[in-house]
Parts: structure tokens; sequence; C-alpha cells
């Protein structure tokens, strides 16, 4: 499918019925009502159960990027049978494989190192208070889920170092309390656990694109249908189907839906993610949480060569004038894309650029920090310098700037910000903010872009089973998830750095384990 695919036109080419308009994105249930007496599946074509099957395996994994790799690999060793699919040609630009590498883990060699003492329920603390800090409790996360993840990282963490891949110290990072978060090389990660899948009998299908579930009139999912070259394939499961989809920010009008104007900001992300997964769990009847708090990533370079964080180094963020417009103390949120979009409208800022403002004790932070979110030699001559404020502000054109910056550095010097109650450098679990007040001074152009869809998805419980609006599980038992598509269930409203990745090879390692366990349905 391509990248400018709506939900109508999909619904209108797949003969889905009963999709509406009306009934948004919190999900409805299976379509057609009470269950067919003769067996076949709710909701017309949408689930039916073929004639014939072309093929079948013991596990269906949908989607290869690091939640599905991880679970195919894991179904494999465990002795299933498994077909991976993947709708592109390949798994080297998946959301895992361009996302910047933090990985979160509870319990590593690391920590112990470092004398770090962690645990599942100081995690879990972590994740609630993060998860929940905007005060809006209703579905943020799950606690069972959040345990599975924490309970079982360090098995995750310790299946990757086996296959090769390295973990540097952890450093702090927005929503820990200790030291948990490791920067890792992804697109390594992912093609370890690709190659290591291929070596334990995984058959890898890309170019293959997932359309649709099959499930019967109990609504148990049996398998999936398929495409390939046009032609459709029906998959038989006898075990169980993984939904590792990622997010659906390829899909504009579910965008839209979300978020109105939020697809005019530039996008970076695989070209895959359409969301045919969001609209199959919305038709069995899943619910999707969590609309409002899509955000986009602030810090790239106009040229998207460069990234840096300047606010987790205790930075200000402005508008082109140099005036603050948001607590820039807050990590990336849905408030803050909303304050970026309305101020760049304001000034007729099209290209939505802010301007992060350093002075030298933030800049020396963030180049002891380094790659992925610091100062490192790709991106220093992105830095405009200024000896003073004043030389700075003329530098970028920014004339409000030594205002801004002499109120900014009264009011923390004072214990409060006035403006907008920042509180924290870059979101909980960071330093509190200081001023600005060693010179010389930074300045770097920063440009949004929307990776990611994290606090946006639907809820597994904790045995990673993809559950309804009523919490039921979904598919019979036999539908799990891992990866964006359920990554809300841990993080809740505000996303912890580390766990998208975490918890995506963290959770397919687990459903992989589940799945291949089951019965045969037949």
């Amino acid at each position: 499918m391509g990248t400018s695919m709506s939900r109508r036109s999909f619904v209108a080419g797949s003969g889905l019925v009963g999709i509406t308009a009306g009934l948004g994105l919190m999900g409805c249930a299976p379509n057609g009502g009470a269950d067919a007496a003769d067996g076949t599946a709710r909701g017309g074509d949408t689930g039916s159960v073929p004639a014939s099957w072309d093929e079948e395996c013991d596990v269906l994994v949908l989607g290869a990027g690091g939640a599905g790799a991880s679970a195919a690999l894991s179904a494999a060793k465990a002795g299933a049978s498994v077909v991976m699919l993947d709708s592109q040609t390949s798994n080297s630009f998946s959301a895992t494989s361009i996302c910047y590498g933090n990985f979160c883990v509870v319990g590593s060699d690391e920590q112990e190192a470092l004398g770090i003492e962690d645990s599942p329920e100081l995690f879990l603390e972590d994740a609630i208070a993060n998860g929940n800090s905007d005060g809006n409790v209703i579905q943020a996360n799950r606690e069972d889920a959040i345990l599975t993840y924490a309970e079982n990282s360090a098995r995750g963490y310790k299946m990757l170092k086996e296959l090769g891949l390295e973990f540097p110290d952890p450093y702090v990072q927005v929503g820990h309390s200790v030291l948990r978060c490791h920067v890792v090389d992804n697109g390594k990660m992912l093609q370890l656990l690709t190659e290591a899948g291929k070596e334990a009998g995984v058959d890898c299908r890309f170019g293959t694109e997932f359309t649709k579930l099959v499930y019967d009139g109990t609504g148990t999912v049996l398998g999936a249908i398929a495409q390939k070259n046009g032609k459709e394939i029906a998959f038989k499961a006898k075990k169980a189907v993984l939904m590792c989809t990622g997010s659906f920010l390829r899909n504009v009008e579910l965008l839209e839906e979300c978020a109105m104007g939020f697809s005019s900001i530039p996008l970076y992300t695989g070209q895959g993610l359409t969301g045919l997964g969001h609209l199959a769990l919305m038709d069995l009847g899943g619910a999707m949480w969590g609309r409002e708090t899509i955000y986009a990533v602030e810090g790239h370079s106009a040229d998207g060569a460069a990234f840096c964080e300047m606010p987790h180094f205790g930075a200000i963020v402005t508008d082109l004038s140099g005036n603050r417009f948001f607590d820039d103390g807050q990590y990336w949120t849905n408030a803050r894309t909303r304050a970026m979009v309305a101020k760049a409208k304001q000034e007729g800022n099209d290209a939505y650029q802010t301007w992060m403002i350093a002075d030298q004790a933030a800049y020396d932070r963030a180049v002891e920090n380094g790659p992925q979110n610091g100062i490192y030699e790709q991106n220093e001559s992105y830095f405009i310098k200024g000896e003073t404020i004043e030389e700075l502000a003329g530098a970028i054109g920014a004339p409000d700037l030594p205002a801004t910056i002499e109120k900014y550095n009264a009011d923390i010097a004072n214990g409060e910000d006035t403006l907008f109650g920042r509180k924290y450098w870059n979101g909980i679990g960071t330093p509190a903010p200081v001023p600005l007040d060693q010179p010389p001074y930074y300045a770097y152009a920063s440009y949004p872009n929307i990776l990611y869809t994290p606090c946006t998805g639907f809820m597994i419980n904790g045995e990673c089973q993809v559950v309804g609006q009523y919490d039921e599980p979904l598919g019979g038992g036999r539908l799990f998830a891992a990866g964006e598509i359920v990554t809300r269930s841990v993080v809740g409203n505000h996303y912890m750095v580390g766990v998208g990745i975490g918890s995506c090879t963290t959770l397919g390692m687990v459903i992989g384990e589940k799945a291949a366990a089951l019965d045969d349905w037949e």
C-alpha cells in the first residue's frame, strides 16, 4: 500500500464493512453482532475463514521490526514453525533501525557493576508516575504489562548480548529514578535478531503485506490474509498470530483523526507503517487509546543530518524572536507539539523551526554525553556561538532573547519558573533547571519530525494478549502483540526513554515463547 492510503480507501478496497467514521479510533465490536450460526466469521469479509488455506505454520508473525524479529526468533527456538511477514523488501529501514538506540533494562550487568540497585517493583513505580504525570489516569498504562516487561527485560538483554550486541554503561534518562538506559546500535540489533531467526528456521517473507485477520464465529483468530505481487495468500496459524506491525504514521487519515494538523510536520519513519494492524485490531474489538498523546520529536537539523536535544542538558527553547512559549522542561509531548504548531502558525514559520539556547555549562554537558542526543563531531558545526547573549541574539536574529534569558535566570535563581513552571531539564528523572549564565552562549536551530506513536495504541494484559474495551482478551487467546502498536501499555501518557526498544524486543521474546507453548487450535 502507498503512503497516501487512507482508512476509507483501505476499507473500500478490502471489502471491510462496519468501521464507520462515527466510531472514531476508540475501537468497535466485531462486525455483524451475534456469532454466526454456521461458524463463519463475524464482520462479513473481515475475518471470513477461507475455503482452503494456502500455507500454514504454528506461529504467524506480522511485522519484521524489533518486536517481530524477536518474537519469531524466540518462537522458533521454542520449537514452533514460524512465518514472519513484512510488506517491505527488507527491515533495514524499519522504525527499530532508524530509532536512536536507547534501551531500558531492569537488572543489567552494567547496573550491577556500578552498584545500582534496581527491581521490577521500582520500575513499576517509575512507569506509573511517569505515565500518569499529566493527571489523566484513565487507561494510561497497565501494571500487569509493565511487570511482564520489567521482569523479563534482563532475559531479553541477555539474549541480545549472546547474539553479540554491545551495551555500554547506563545513563540518566527521562522517567527513570535510577540509571537503566543504555545506548545500543539498533540497526545491528535488528540484523542480529533477523539472522539468528533465519538460522533457527524462521521463514522470512519480505514484500508480503498483511491485510486482515481471519477469525471464526467465536472471534478466535485462526490466521491472516496477506498480499504478494497482487496475489492474496491465506496463512493458517495453528497456534497464534503475533501482531508486531508498528505504528500508523503513514496513514494520513488516522494521524489527522488523532491530531489535526500534525500530518503537515515532516515524517521520518518506516514506509511500511500504514496502520493495517490498527485497522484489524479495531475491527476485532480493540480500543486504541491515547490519541491525544501523539507528539513530534524535536532536535533535527534543517538538512536532517544532525540531531541534538539540548533541553535534556538544561537549555531552553524559544521561538524565532527569542521568546520562550511553553514549558521546555517537559519531554516530547502532545502539548509541546501543539504549542510549537500554534507558534509556527502565528509566525508564518512553515518549517516549524525553534531555537535551542544553551550556555557553556549546558553545552559542556551535551559534549560529555555525546551521541545519541548530545553534541558530537558530526553536529558541532550546527551550533551558532556568541560571546555574550546580545551577540548571539544578533547572530540568529532573535531580538527578544536577552530579555528572555534575563527573566529566566532571575526566576530559576528564585526557585520558580513564573512563566511556565519548568521543574526539570527534560522530564521526570532529570535534574532541576539551573540558570543559563555561563558565557559564551550557543544556539541550535531545531526542526521537528513525526517519528513514533509509543503512547498511542492498544492495550495488552500481563500475558501480552491484546485486550478490548472491556478488558477481555481478543482473538480467543491466540492473538498476542508487542512493539509500538502496544507500547502505551507500558509507558502510559508519557514516553519513558528506552522503553520502546527495550519492550519491543523483550515482549517480542515473551510472546514468541507463549505462542509456541500453545496447543494447536484445530
